[in-house]
């Protein structure tokens, strides 16, 4: 009997091993908090999320890591950073740490026929690239933690239908309004543009701005000339990353009667990738219908 009792307790004693094993979460680290969304979408209470850049004030451009971050990115099982220079600060903490057994999931590599020509970082406005970064996530997520594998592939199923969805208003909103003109501070729609049909006017002054560029006199004329005739339908305006230059062109926009949409490079709190990208949508298709 008492040989019993203890083969229970060891049996008893293994289970609970074996549950604390599974209990222990994944920890995945984003370079910024579009893609720790994505990775919470998909790992549920499977995995710990660390997003690095989620305060929507700071520029991603200059962000420098602190040895906290460091710290993070050493012990991450995944990686996951945007890529195309956006986040190089990433790199230099992965070579600091090398780990063989960390997964690094870089979103620009991930389908390189979805990148422009002009090598525009801003990936994460295309919901294809979106979609590339959750199976991936789903496929090694199910590698580390095989317990998990019918609700990693249940929240990709979850994903992916509410990808769909976007797609389908993005659509929507290209059929009801195509071939507009458009322009922004800095070229951070770039993709969703290509998804709507699109044309972006001054994009050599957008990408001086985002590279801290000094845009040349010619330049700006031709982008506030573009606003004071109204050859552009909206002004896209980064949030995030605003001076003085930026300031004076969003005030021309609105005094010329070129309506304003402001747009994010991270996903605001509390907020999923898919419902955030539909609120652009509803932002545009809100500034389109006032400008009629």
């Amino acid at each position: 009997m008492r040989h019993l009792v203890r083969v229970v307790q060891f049996l008893a004693f293994g289970l609970l091993l074996t549950a604390a094993a599974q209990a222990a979460p994944v920890s995945i680290v984003a370079a910024e908090s579009t893609y720790g969304v994505i990775a919470q979408a998909i790992g549920g209470d499977r995995v710990s999320v660390d997003s690095i850049i989620e305060n929507p004030n700071v520029d991603p451009h200059s962000f420098e890591a602190t040895p906290a971050v460091a710290r993070k990115v050493a012990r991450a099982q995944i990686v996951l950073l945007n890529g195309l220079g956006y986040d190089d600060w990433m790199n230099k903490m992965l070579a600091a740490s090398p780990a063989p057994n960390r997964q690094v999931i870089i979103a620009a590599q991930l389908d390189p026929a979805r990148i422009l020509p002009d090598k525009n970082p801003h990936v994460f406005y295309d919901p294809q690239v979106a979609l590339r970064v959750a199976q991936r996530l789903a496929a090694e997520l199910q590698r580390l933690d095989p317990a998990g594998t019918a609700q990693f592939a249940r929240n990709l199923r979850t994903f992916e239908a509410d990808l769909t969805r976007l797609t389908q208003a993005q659509a929507a909103l290209r059929k009801a309004h195509p071939g507009l003109k458009v322009t922004a501070t800095e070229p951070v729609v770039g993709y969703l543009l290509r998804q709507l049909g699109w044309t972006s006017l001054g994009e050599k002054f957008q990408f001086d701005v985002m590279n801290d560029t000094e845009p040349s006199p010619a330049e700006v004329a031709r982008y506030e000339d573009n606003l004071r005739q109204r050859k552009v339908a909206l002004l896209f305006y980064n949030r995030q990353v605003t001076d003085p230059l930026t300031d004076r062109l969003r005030a021309l926009a609105k005094a010329s009667g070129v309506p304003v949409v402001g747009v994010d490079e991270f996903v605001p709190p509390h907020t999923g990738y898919v419902q955030w990208q539909r609120q652009t949508v509803r932002s545009i298709e809100q500034a389109l219908g006032r400008a009629k």
